[in-house]
């Protein structure tokens, strides 16, 4: 929560700082494969992002069209934001292909039937 006396500036800069953290912890979860977390920590990302979009529109001067330490961040974030995304899409894109791969190896394999036990013992002696 923002205290009272915090200046606009200082509340974009926190919350800047909010969406990076955001962003690692988004990394983190996507490289160990936990879809909850990555799920949640986009989920951050967005609040965040809607909470600067409306902090930017009250407050004008702290915009990144006026403050140029601000956009500097913000296109910063953005840009790995990005990244992150379009591994995140090249992951999928993978695992599609390996899943209809799969299936076809799957429809093959019902295509073909079982195959008969190629030796059968007749009895135990010889």
């Amino acid at each position: 929560m923002p205290s009272s006396a915090e200046t606009p500036h200082a509340i974009a800069v926190r919350t800047i700082i909010a969406l990076e953290r955001a962003c690692l912890e988004a990394e983190a979860a996507l490289v160990e494969r936990r879809w909850p977390d990555v799920r949640k920590a986009f989920g951050t990302q967005r609040r965040l992002t809607d909470e600067l979009a409306a902090l930017f529109a009250a407050v004008p001067d702290v915009a990144p069209a006026a403050d140029a330490k601000v956009a500097q961040r913000l296109r910063g974030v953005y840009a790995y934001r990005e990244d992150q995304l379009r591994r995140l899409q090249a992951y999928r894109d993978n695992l599609a292909e390996r899943l209809q791969s799969i299936g076809k190896m799957r429809r093959l394999s019902r295509a073909v039937g079982k195959r008969p036990p190629t030796a059968h013992v007749v009895n135990s002696t010889y």
